[in-house]
């Protein structure tokens, strides 16, 4: 049986009436280089309907140059960003930066700690700003190491100095922080004093203009919404629980100004493959790919299955089949 849970759709049908609706919030879109042709095409039939985009142009290497992953000098985007400036619609391109392993991780954190690299690092950026005319730059620097915090912030503070000088903006993209009570099982002080952050959310409150979180990719996360769904039988794979997205906010407007906070929403879901677990009456479940919108919506019109929300408050539906995740036949298994 495979089961597919479209985890993000409410998100997404709220995403297709953002361009619908004209209101005073910033509305912007992160556009992948992996899917240039498509990412380009569609922001520029939503382009008067947005605020502010960020291609995924850069990447910060081990060697701490920064790569222009996207060729932003080149079709489409030159146009793209051409007729955005035509429209007034801010450009702040992301610098991501995703450590792999702890050997990454190092090389990471000593671009942090180390003043020299750091402050060569800031003038790098601006520099790259002021060439290309960008009203400012979305910092997207993820998996840090916790000892990173202090040194993550200098860099912040530093390169937040250097960018209002030249009256360019710094965005700050950062992931989602459950609090501690609600991602632990069971906690006390002793934990929550051991309990350290990469991210420091007062600096960045104060030194970011706009702080982006990444509210998706909730998995296990929070540990009282999974006992919760446990104990009532339900099985429990959410890429944004409405609940968790709640907590995330609450716990990030302590200490960052609520006008700065856009909030990252998921436009995907996911498909598993549901198996019974032998000689138990529990299933396994497979994470076999994920999928937008379109490609879910159609699959369930083609399967005549109408999708219904679930405990996340997502929409999700499942089906038999008697082919594997590789091909395979199954059996007599529907």
């Amino acid at each position: 049986m495979k089961k597919l849970f479209i985890l993000s759709v409410v998100v997404m049908s709220l995403y297709d009436s953002v361009f619908a609706v004209s209101s005073t919030f910033e509305k912007a879109i992160w556009i992948p280089y992996w899917r240039k042709t498509e990412g380009a095409s569609t922001t520029l039939e939503h382009l008067s309907s947005l605020t502010q985009i960020s291609p995924f142009a850069y990447e910060l290497q081990t060697d701490y140059s920064i790569k222009n992953a996207m060729k932003i000098e080149s079709e489409p985007w030159t146009t793209l960003i051409s007729d955005a400036k035509k429209k007034k619609i801010k450009i702040y391109p992301s610098i991501l930066s995703y450590p792999h392993n702890e050997k990454e991780k190092n090389i990471q954190y000593l671009l942090f700690a180390q003043k020299k690299k750091r402050q060569a690092h800031v003038k790098e950026i601006v520099a790259l700003v002021k060439k290309n005319k960008f009203d400012g730059i979305d910092i997207d620097y993820e998996a840090k190491l916790a000892e990173s915090g202090p040194y993550f912030s200098l860099f912040l503070q530093e390169l937040s100095t250097a960018l209002h000088k030249d009256k360019k903006q710094l965005i700050c993209t950062i992931e989602a922080r459950t609090p501690p009570e609600s991602r632990y099982a069971t906690t006390s002080k002793k934990i929550l004093s051991k309990v350290e952050y990469a991210n420091d959310y007062k600096v960045i409150g104060r030194v970011c203009d706009q702080v982006r979180i990444m509210a998706y990719d909730q998995a296990g996360d929070d540990a009282n919404l999974i006992n919760k769904n446990k104990n009532a039988g339900v099985e429990y794979k959410p890429v944004a629980d409405i609940e968790w997205i709640k907590k995330v906010l609450s716990l990030a407007m302590w200490d960052i100004p609520a006008k700065k906070i856009i909030l990252g929403v998921p436009t995907y879901g996911y498909k598993y493959e549901v198996l019974p677990r032998i000689g138990t009456s529990t299933q396994k479940y497979s994470r076999i790919g994920s999928m937008n919108f379109k490609y879910a919506d159609e699959l369930a019109k083609n399967l005549n299955i109408t999708p219904v929300r679930n405990s996340a408050g997502e929409l999700s539906f499942s089906y038999a089949t008697s082919t594997g995740i590789n091909g395979e036949q199954l059996g007599g298994m529907k």
